[in-house]
């Protein structure tokens, strides 16, 4: 395997995971970045040298290439760029050059990337070479998330977009960074070289428009306040308040054979409305009308020969949802045969969405993370959102003499709990996280009753199972209710000798395990891994590395913990990257298991007199049978924690159960994404094709205007899962909600 950047790359060859920062200032940069900037300008017309470039930020140069415009473009190693807090606009994963057909040099850089099942309709052809100032301009669009039709990748990975020129023949793939903008208008795509996709008839008018913009005045677009549809008045709650996404249902009724043409009228008619100068009242009244439909659809029956379907749009403006809607009509142009129709989702980045075979109400699971989710302001929009939900969560919380900023902490570091990867392969150390692991517990139960509450009570979702990530398994008892008073778990939870000395802290049931006496230090640490488990396990035979731990099992990845100084040492006989935690906790390995009867009696807590209607059902990985909430038992409910927390964790096991069961449409009810983003990457390979995972917030991208729990309402209700919309727009007088 060649490291250098030659002209064709092998398959073996790894990813490039170059950032590619737009900076207007080099005086805004960390000193030390500052220092290692090393500064090339080009005019205009200047082609650069893209594989000498690569050459020397792969080398250890971090490159600052200036436009005569002034602005900026940093290309240096993704490591360099995070330890900076920078966000780039994208990351170069491959690049391939020769002379080649665009074709050949496309499937080697997709190989490169690790997407080979890319198609090459997802390619941009550039007719022109790849110039400073176009490539800036692709950025910006990208950052904006408004080049959909262009961007690759499965639903669970960030997106990718590649670059492909004929003169001189090169191919670049482009993925998702950090950095994260608003509407792009017109400007971000027009360039000076023509650019057509290789195949399909989607193209960048999608994202232009072929409205009449002038119907989009000034006084227009006030008068429903870009999003939340005020109306002249301000409205202070509501999931689509003031300022916030739009999200707009459209209902369709069809049967597989007309549905295509059928979502395609309905996006074009809904194109016509939002063009017209409409007034606020009109406005206030169509919205009014789409949402008294969908939710008469949930519980109504369609015309023989039909059935009911949902497409969502969501845009912060007319102009927006327009263009959204455009995005989705240019995917449904591509649609060639009915075949294809069972298998269709269409999600655009902002959220829009269209699924052809909706898994309805019964296949909704709640999904519940463990430790390790929580962060800065985490769910701090809900409070302006959802107001009464928010103070009885605090109202219980107080009953209980616990304080808010316990259950959702707002003062911690904004620095991630995990390692970064170093290019020689070994995860390099990153600072402790700043709670223990009893606050993390408690933080992880805080966010998801949170949510549940919300997801429950004002959007009436009825989940027909649940099960836990870990000590997901303890949130999700707390969080539907089946405990009596859950907030009085609290304290005793951060008291606990379990989890601030036996599994944690001191860690004195390791102690025990390993036999050492209180002078003998532990330097205990656990690794995420990208690796099947099969590849391990002889391994773990080896004396040399008996006190590492198998601790979680899922799918393509797993987590070892143990003995840091043995955990190194086997991650590297493996040849692989290990992502540390820094996290000092021994759940899932044969420590726990020396307390499993402290665990036991811990949760054994009196259950709820009355349990909120109606309960999911419960399937828990520390049991083979699920728990059915018609024989709900304190103790079988302490028995099951404790096996879970004792014992290695076997994520797809516990999932292959769930879906056994009739799960397929997974919602994780909790702090950032984590857990769905497992389960989705697991889907199709590990776990059936069927399965569908998603979150409700994300850390850093929605977490501030609630836009990831808005993207996952518009999810359900393509998948035809029957919820309330009052509490999106509290602000439209409408009689009270037809779905119970």
């Amino acid at each position: 395997m060649s490291k250098a950047i030659g002209p064709m790359p092998h398959i073996g060859v790894k990813p490039l995971r170059l950032a590619l920062c737009l900076v207007e200032e080099e005086q805004s940069l960390a000193p030390k970045l500052r220092a290692a900037l090393r500064t090339i300008a080009f005019d205009s017309n200047q082609v650069p040298d893209w594989p000498w470039l690569v050459a020397e930020v792969k080398a250890g140069a971090s490159l600052s290439l200036v436009l005569p415009s002034k602005q900026r473009l940093l290309l240096l190693s993704a490591v360099d760029a995070a330890q900076a807090r920078l966000h780039p606009q994208a990351l170069l994963q491959a690049l391939s050059h020769g002379a080649h057909k665009p074709q050949q040099l496309l499937k080697q850089a997709w190989q490169q990337a690790k997407r080979p099942e890319v198609e090459e309709r997802d390619t941009l052809f550039l007719e022109q070479p790849l110039q400073l100032e176009p490539l800036c301009l692709q950025l910006e669009a990208f950052a904006k998330r408004r080049l959909a039709q262009k961007m690759a990748g499965l639903p669970f990975q960030g997106k990718s977009l590649a670059l492909a020129s004929n003169s001189p023949a090169m191919a670049l793939i482009l993925s998702q960074g950090t950095a994260l903008s608003g509407y792009c208008d017109e400007k971000a795509l027009s360039s000076s070289y023509n650019k057509t996709a290789l195949s399909g008839s989607c193209d960048e008018t999608a994202l232009s428009g072929s409205y009449d913009k002038t119907a989009l005045s000034d006084s227009c677009v006030s008068s429903f306040c870009v999003s939340g549809l005020a109306f002249g008045k301000e409205s202070s709650s509501g999931l689509c308040s003031q300022g916030a996404p739009w999200l707009l249902p459209l209902t369709l009724i069809a049967n597989p054979k007309t549905l295509l043409s059928e979502a395609q009228t309905a996006l074009q008619q809904a194109q016509s409305r939002l063009s017209q100068s409409m007034s606020a009242d009109a406005l206030a009244r169509w919205l009014t009308d789409e949402l008294k439909t969908l939710e008469q659809s949930f519980s109504g029956t369609a015309p023989e020969g039909g059935e009911y379907y949902s497409l969502v749009l969501i845009g912060r403006d007319a102009t927006e949802l327009i263009a959204e809607s455009e995005l989705l009509m240019g995917q449904l142009q591509k649609i060639t045969s009915l075949a294809e129709l069972p298998e269709l989702e269409l999600i655009t980045p902002n959220g829009s969405v269209f699924c052809a075979k909706p898994l309805g109400p019964a296949r909704l699971c709640f999904v519940y993370p463990g430790v390790g989710t929580a962060y800065h302001g985490m769910l701090g929009a809900l409070k302006q959102a959802f107001p009464k939900s928010y103070a009885d969560f605090e109202a219980a919380a107080t009953a209980e003499n616990v304080a808010l900023s316990t259950l959702l902490p707002t003062a911690l570091n904004d620095v991630s709990n995990e390692t970064t990867l170093s290019d020689k392969g070994e995860a390099a150390p990153s600072p402790a996280p700043t709670m223990t692991l009893a606050e993390q517990a408690v933080a992880g139960v805080g966010a998801s009753v949170l949510l549940t509450q919300i997801l429950r009570r004002e959007f009436k979702l009825r989940p027909a199972f649940a099960i836990g990530y870990s000590m997901g398994e303890a949130a999700m008892f707390a969080a539907n209710g089946v405990w009596d008073k859950p907030f009085a778990l609290v304290k005793p939870t951060l008291e606990s000798r379990i989890f601030s000395e036996q599994i944690s802290g001191a860690l004195t049931a390791v102690r025990q395990e390993w036999q050492l006496d209180t002078r003998d230090a532990i330097c205990w640490n656990s690794f995420l891994l990208r690796i099947d488990t099969g590849s391990i396990t002889p391994l773990l035979q080896n004396p040399a590395y008996s006190r590492v731990y198998l601790a979680i099992r899922q799918g393509p990845s797993c987590v070892l913990a143990g003995d840091e100084a043995q955990c190194r040492a086997l991650i590297k006989a493996l040849g692989k990257r290990g992502v540390a935690a820094n996290r000092v906790t021994a759940m899932h390995t044969p420590a726990a298991l020396r307390v499993k009867p402290e665990l036991t009696a811990f949760y054994n807590r009196p259950l709820s007199g009355e349990l909120e209607q109606p309960q999911p059902i419960y399937i828990s990985a520390g049991s083979e049978q699920p728990l059915k909430p018609a024989r709900l038992e304190r103790k079988q409910i302490a028995e099951t924690i404790a096996t879970c927390f004792s014992q290695p964790l076997d994520v797809e096991s516990l999932l292959q159960r769930a879906r056994k069961h009739g799960a397929q449409l997974f919602l994780e009810v909790g702090a950032d994404s984590q857990t769905s983003s497992i389960i989705q990457a697991m889907a199709g390979k590990q776990l059936s094709s069927d399965i569908k995972a998603f979150g409700c917030d994300r850390k850093h991208s929605g977490a501030a205007d609630n836009k990831a729990l808005l993207k996952a309402l518009a999810r359900l209700i393509s998948h035809r899962v029957p919820l309330a919309t009052a509490a999106l727009y509290p602000q439209l007088a409408r009689p009270d909600n037809l779905v119970t």
